[in-house]
């Protein structure tokens, strides 16, 4: 009896939250001029089953990244694989071979941003996330910005959990660790979260904090000044059909199960109460429909080298 009562309190609060989150979001206005671009860091090939429990064969993902332009200071979201395995692919050691990820020279973060008229330089903050190598492996290109992530999720990606420790690479962050001797751990500017954070204070862009994938993942809510609200899942939730069908991946991928359909309660209120679009880091038909322009959100440009199948592709309104 006490398990449910506490179990419904959480529920309570959650939902709670959400509503007083929408509510502020609603009153906010979020300024002219903000722009949405999704990237690639090319494609993995997996077993379905790692993302989708139940599911059989293998299956190609991109792996996305995202740049919010924005009037009070440019945003990424996510960092995609590390540029290093372009020419080196044994950083990734056996995972290369497991992933057999996309290692055209025109995936490099730089040279994408480059698209746009971005350099590493002109972004202000990197939003993580998580820190898997897929996600965080380009932080060190980015030693103005700061650095946005959730408290234990870095604990995590320097010593993790028993059976969690796959798909980190302390060589994509180790950067952010400052020098043997100084006080200050970290060397950059760094935002550690414990909790939810509205980036600008205008709902524009807002982090929400949801242990499931890992201890310390978060989504970004990007809402656009004439379209309304975007979620960008990071690896909360890898596919569409998971969302609708409340669907884990597998064991390995899924820290916290519980986590994950709250994630996905979470993603599904947004988009019945605001109309959201979705956006997952993983998901082909997602990049299929972005490719196509189709969205019914134009204010987001697709900029998709590698996204698209064709790393020379750039396509943006």
């Amino acid at each position: 009896m006490r398990s449910f009562l506490r179990t419904t309190l959480v529920c309570l609060a959650t939902v709670i939250g959400v509503c007083v989150w929408l509510a502020a979001g609603a009153s906010a206005a979020s300024p002219e001029g903000m722009r949405l671009y999704v990237f690639s860091s090319g494609w993995l090939n997996i077993d379905k089953s790692g993302l989708q429990t139940g599911a059989t064969g293998k299956i190609s993902v991109p792996v996305a990244f995202f740049l919010i332009k924005h009037p009070k200071g440019n945003v990424l979201f996510e960092t995609g694989n590390n540029d290093k395995i372009i020419t080196d692919p044994t950083y990734w050691g056996p995972l290369a071979t497991a992933l057999t990820p996309g290692r055209s020279p025109d995936v490099a973060i730089d040279v994408q941003l480059d698209k746009v008229g971005v350099k590493p330089s002109d972004i202000k903050y990197v939003l993580l996330g998580h820190m898997h190598l897929d996600h965080a492996g380009n932080v060190g290109k980015f030693p103005n910005a700061t650095i946005v992530y959730q408290r234990d999720e870095i604990v995590n990606a320097f010593w993790s959990k028993p059976g969690f420790g796959c798909c980190y690479i302390t060589g994509d962050f180790a950067m952010l660790r400052n020098s043997i001797g100084e006080n200050q751990v970290s060397k950059q500017k760094v935002l550690e979260l414990d909790g939810d954070l509205d980036l600008f204070g205008d709902g524009s862009i807002y982090i929400h904090r949801q242990v499931s994938h890992t201890p310390g993942s978060q989504m970004a809510v990007v809402r656009m000044p004439k379209t309304g609200p975007v979620v960008l899942t990071s690896d909360v939730c890898y596919l569409m059909e998971n969302l609708e069908k409340d669907i884990l991946p597998s064991v390995a991928l899924a820290y916290n199960p519980a986590g994950i359909i709250d994630g996905y309660s979470w993603i599904k209120h947004l988009m019945s109460a605001e109309g959201a679009d979705v956006i997952f880091a993983h998901d082909a038909e997602t990049s299929s429909r972005l490719c196509g322009q189709n969205s019914r959100r134009p204010s987001v440009a697709r900029v998709v080298a590698g996204q698209c199948r064709s790393s020379s592709s750039s396509i943006g309104w």
